[in-house]
């Protein structure tokens, strides 16, 4: 049904197109209108979370693979059963553990080898969530009120509430020989600096950067950047708020460029993805990639910030 309606949403772009230039105008804004109201609603849908095992080697390559495997349909089973969910301090709760989740397994897509160490997370913690979120909306359903019930649902939403915690304290785990070497280096360049007389961190945390931006240009640039966070509801987020405006502008200039300028895939030159802009630009004479442009500029519109992050914001600035 999904591709049903980009293929209607793409024949509405391309008559309403046509209608314009040969035939009448209101027609063409009614088929164009028609044709970005489907794409926007269809890119406002919920996606399914489609991680690729990259790959490892040794014995247990095939059971790494399985568990991550595993993960992932755990991870879109819980967005599918939190979509249903009524109660808006749980569904906080599980936006925030679904937020941490994500964030964990593109970690453990960038470093396979880790996800053994990952085990707990992998095969009770998210499994369970997914269970009790489960079992909690089978009980609201019923609409029985009786202090059995109610007591029931509360444990779940109390066990719920405590499972974050445990999400982050296996992630920070799984990262523990990272941090391990990153503390030693840090430590490291702290006594070179010091053995120098230039190591004072009391100073550092006096320095403030003064902003570059002036005036309107500077209050309209926040504004942008706090409307488009990684989550509205305020959930957990593992980037820096620095960073994190940062990666906004780099979206929101992705989504404009895609939106406006996808025919000749600018937006891909832009994410250093120079191959299918030229793919896009060689072909620009047959509408598809104009019509793929207002698809990715909605779906940019529409990522979170640690989507896009993960998805365009590293290759670009790792390549």
């Amino acid at each position: 049904m999904k591709y049903i309606l980009y293929v209607l949403s793409f024949f509405c772009l391309l008559i309403g197109g046509g209608a314009w230039f040969f035939y009448n105008h209101p027609v063409g804004v009614i088929g164009v209108i028609l044709s970005l109201y489907i794409l926007y609603r269809l890119e406002r849908q919920p996606h399914k979370l489609s991680l690729k095992w990259p790959g490892s080697k040794g014995k247990g390559a095939s059971r790494d693979q399985a568990a991550f495997e595993k993960a992932v349909s755990d991870f879109n089973r819980m967005e599918a059963e939190r979509l249903g969910l009524t109660d808006p301090d749980l569904r906080r709760t599980v936006a925030n553990m679904q937020h941490i989740a994500r964030n964990f397994l593109y970690y453990l897509q960038q470093y396979p080898e880790r996800i053994g160490l990952a085990e707990h997370f992998i095969d009770y913690y998210q499994d369970r969530a997914v269970y009790m979120v489960h079992k909690y909306k089978k009980l609201a359903v019923t609409g029985v009120k009786t202090d059995k019930v109610v007591n029931t649902q509360n444990k779940l939403k109390n066990l719920l509430s405590q499972l974050d915690q445990a999400y982050e304290e296996q992630f920070t785990q799984v990262m523990e020989a990272e941090l391990v070497t990153i503390d030693g280096e840090t430590t490291v360049m702290a006594q070179n600096l010091s053995a120098q007389g230039l190591y004072d961190p009391e100073a550092a945390a006096r320095r403030k950067k003064p902003s570059s931006l002036k005036g309107s240009l500077a209050q309209w640039k926040q504004k942008a950047a706090d409307r488009f966070d990684a989550y509205t509801d305020g959930t957990f987020s593992s980037i820096t708020p620095e960073l994190r405006h940062k990666i906004n502008e780099e979206r929101l200039i992705t989504a404009v460029l895609a939106f406006f300028l996808g025919s000749f895939g600018i937006h891909y030159f832009y994410l250093k993805r120079p191959v299918r802009g030229a793919i896009c630009a060689l072909f620009c004479w047959t509408f598809i990639p104009g019509f793929l442009g207002l698809r990715e500029g909605i779906r940019y519109f529409n990522m979170t910030t640690d989507e896009f992050y993960y998805a365009d914001y590293l290759h670009k600035y790792s390549s």
